[in-house]
C-alpha cells in the first residue's frame, strides 16, 4: 500500500482549480485526506467518485428542454467519444428497447434514449451525475430508472436483462476491465449490443499538463504504456490533481480481448479526435466499438 502525499504546489493549484468549476471546500477535503497517512491507494475508485460528484464541465451539463425538443424532431443522435456522434445504424441493429446506460450519468444520453422511446436505466457511481437524470426526468416527464453502482463489482441486475449497453468512455478512471466486461455480457441478452467508448492508449505516453495548457512547450515522449497513475504515484513520478482523477490508459488487447473472450463478437468499430488539444494532429486519441453478445 502507498500513501498519498501532496506538494505545496499542488496546494497552490486550488486557486486555479476553483476558476475551473470546483468547490473550493471539497478540494480543500481532499488535500486533508491525501495529506492523511490513513488514506490508501486502494481508494481511488472512491476519490474518482468524488471528483465526478464536485466536477463541472461539459459531461455534467444536463440538456436544456430546448436541445431535448431538437432531439424529439430528428434521428437520435449520441456520443460514446469526444468528436463523432455513434451511427444510427448502430441502433438499428437492436433486437429490442431496453438500454442500459453504463456510467452514463450527468442528464445527457439517458434523456435522448428516453425520448426515442428507450426503456432506461442508467448506472453511474456518482450521485450527482445520477440527479442530473432524475432532474431532467422530472422536468421533461420522462421516464429513466436511476442506480448508483460500481462497474468494477457485480452489476445489481439480472442475468440477460439488457438489449443495448451504452458505455462512453469511462473505463480510463478503472485499473482493471475484467469485472466490467465479464458482467456487461453476463446482463445483456443473447444478441444484445454492447457500444463501448474508450481511449487510444497512445495519447497517454506524452504529458498532459504539456498537452493541454503549456502550447508553446515541446511534446516529448514521457511515459510508458499501459499508463497506471497509481503505479506512477507509487514511484514517485507524478502527484494526482483531484481535477483529474486516477487514469489508467489499459492496452487495445485488454479492451478488445477483454469484450471478446466474454462471448462478445465486435461487428463495427471507429476512432475519433479531440481537436481541443495538440495531438490531434497526429492522430485519433478515441475508440468505439460495437459488440454483440453470442
Amino acid at each position: 500500500m502507498y500513501e498519498i502525499k501532496t506538494t505545496t504546489k499542488f496546494r497552490k493549484d486550488l486557486k486555479l482549480i476553483k476558476k475551473r468549476g470546483y468547490d473550493l471546500k471539497f478540494l480543500k477535503e481532499v488535500i486533508e485526506i491525501l495529506s492523511n497517512g490513513d488514506y490508501k491507494m486502494n481508494n481511488y475508485i472512491k476519490l474518482n467518485e468524488d471528483r465526478w460528484n464536485n466536477v463541472k464541465n461539459d459531461y455534467t451539463e444536463p440538456l436544456t428542454h430546448e436541445e431535448l425538443e431538437e432531439v424529439r424532431n430528428n434521428p437520435i443522435s449520441v456520443a460514446l467519444t469526444v468528436g463523432k456522434k455513434v451511427p444510427k445504424e448502430w441502433f438499428e441493429k437492436a433486437n429490442g428497447k431496453k438500454i442500459l446506460g453504463l456510467a452514463c450519468g450527468g442528464g445527457q444520453q439517458g434523456p435522448v434514449f428516453a425520448i426515442k422511446g428507450y426503456d432506461v436505466t442508467i448506472m453511474d457511481f456518482s450521485k450527482s451525475q445520477l440527479q442530473r437524470d432524475d432532474m431532467v426526468a422530472k422536468r421533461e416527464g420522462l421516464k429513466i430508472n436511476t442506480v448508483q453502482g460500481d462497474m468494477t463489482k457485480p452489476f445489481p441486475f439480472e442475468n440477460e436483462t439488457f438489449d443495448i449497453i451504452f458505455n462512453p468512455v469511462s473505463n480510463v478512471y478503472v485499473e482493471d476491465l475484467e469485472n466490467i466486461y465479464k458482467e456487461a455480457s453476463r446482463v445483456l441478452k443473447k444478441g444484445g449490443l454492447l457500444m463501448v467508448g474508450f481511449m487510444n492508449p497512445w495519447i497517454y505516453m506524452y504529458d498532459a499538463d504539456i498537452v493541454w495548457d503549456k502550447p508553446d512547450e515541446e511534446l516529448l515522449l514521457k511515459f510508458s504504456i499501459p499508463f497506471n497513475s497509481k503505479e506512477l504515484e507509487k514511484e514517485g513520478k507524478i502527484i494526482i490533481n483531484p481535477e483529474y482523477g486516477y487514469e489508467f490508459s489499459h492496452t487495445l488487447e485488454t479492451q478488445i480481448r477483454g469484450q471478446l473472450k466474454n462471448g462478445l463478437a465486435m461487428i463495427d468499430f471507429y476512432e475519433s479526435c479531440d481537436k481541443r488539444h495538440r495531438l490531434s494532429c497526429y492522430g485519433n486519441d478515441y475508440i468505439a466499438t460495437l459488440c454483440i453478445k453470442l
